[in-house]
């Protein structure tokens, strides 16, 4: 057996159907509202039949809906989702607006065409959905919060703890042979600025906005100190003009220099690194400003060939790169250490 599409009764399906049905002529008029339309926006169907479609709707986007919707009718496209362009609206008895997912399928009849329009309120799923980036932005935090205390631990204190011990035995060395005392106090200064660049750094990771009110040479030269206290690997800055870049640029060049530096610290087994960042106007006759910042070091490196290193963070600076339409380079051979390019014309 075969049930055709006429033999449907589509009175009994709009009267049960969980979503909000409403069915209007070329004029936009009401000609059919079912019981979750009802429930959904606080009308009878008696108070709204051969009423204009606009009283469903918040008066900022009357105007625009009847546009897409004449454009809607005067296409060959049978059916779309709404709100493909911006979020969709709708307004209850009371005034209230709330968000919906809305579609509209138009049907040729006799007596003229049919627009139908299926909507479901989404307030309760984007009040979860709020709730949920919530709790996710707080386990964000929390977590930041944990790898900030044990970077505290790992790094600052331990140096803190060798300050205090050098300096303990600081007047005793000195006495017995002041050559190494000389040498001991130029560690202890080392160790001291050290420890003091690796808190502003990890204040900076309390205080992200204090990332796009600092200058970014000095926040890179800030890392570089960083990573020399915590690893022992020499970084050295080179900074070549100076140009106003907006903070979401200069977030994503620090983020990417501090990847690269971490990974040159943890896994290159690296004794020198190099940071170099440069701001010119861009060439070519080409409008606006180019940036270029390099790292580079002189450690194993790996053989890009064969390698996948999303190990050390290649994903993440891919994806600050993108974020500033900037092309990201690595390039790396065994033995030969690796460099880190980004670079974008602004």
């Amino acid at each position: 057996m075969t049930l055709l599409p006429a033999e449907l009764n589509l009175t009994d399906l709009f009267a049960v159907i969980v979503d909000a049905v409403v069915a209007c002529d070329e004029q936009q008029r009401i000609l059919l509202f079912n019981k979750s339309a009802e429930q959904i926006f606080g009308y009878t169907q008696d108070e709204v039949l051969s009423q204009p479609l606009d009283v469903l709707l918040p008066e900022r986007f009357v105007e625009v809906h009847r546009r897409h919707f004449a454009e809607f009718a005067a296409s060959p496209v049978a059916s779309r989702a709404m709100g493909e362009r911006r979020p969709i609206y709708a307004r209850r008895k009371n005034g209230e607006e709330f968000p919906a997912e809305a579609a509209i399928v138009k049907l040729q009849r006799a007596e003229g065409r049919l627009f139908i329009v299926l909507l479901r309120d989404i307030t309760q799923r984007q009040r979860i959905e709020s709730e949920l980036r919530a709790q996710a932005q707080q386990a964000a935090v929390a977590a930041e919060r944990s790898r900030l205390a044990r970077d505290l631990h790992d790094a600052v204190t331990q140096t803190l703890f060798s300050v205090s011990v050098i300096a303990d035995v600081l007047p005793r060395i000195w006495e017995r042979d002041p050559e190494e005392g000389r040498r001991r106090l130029k560690e202890l200064r080392q160790l001291s600025r050290g420890a003091l660049a690796e808190m502003r750094t990890l204040l900076l990771e309390l205080r992200p906005s204090a990332l796009m009110e600092a200058n970014l040479s000095d926040l890179l030269r800030q890392l570089a100190a960083s990573v020399n206290s915590r690893s022992g690997v020499e970084v050295d800055v080179h900074i070549e003009g100076e140009t106003e870049l907006s903070p979401e640029v200069k977030v994503s060049l620090y983020r990417i220099a501090q990847e690269a530096l971490n990974n040159v610290a943890k896994h290159s087994n690296a004794s020198h690194a190099w940071v170099a960042l440069t701001t010119r106007p861009a060439d070519n006759g080409a409008h606006g400003t180019q940036v270029r910042l390099v790292i580079s070091d002189n450690g194993c490196g790996f053989d890009t060939t064969i390698s996948k290193p999303t190990h050390i963070g290649l994903d993440i600076m891919r994806e600050r790169a993108a974020a500033i339409g900037a092309q990201l380079d690595i390039r790396s051979a065994v033995g030969a250490g690796t460099t880190v390019q980004v670079e974008a014309v602004l």
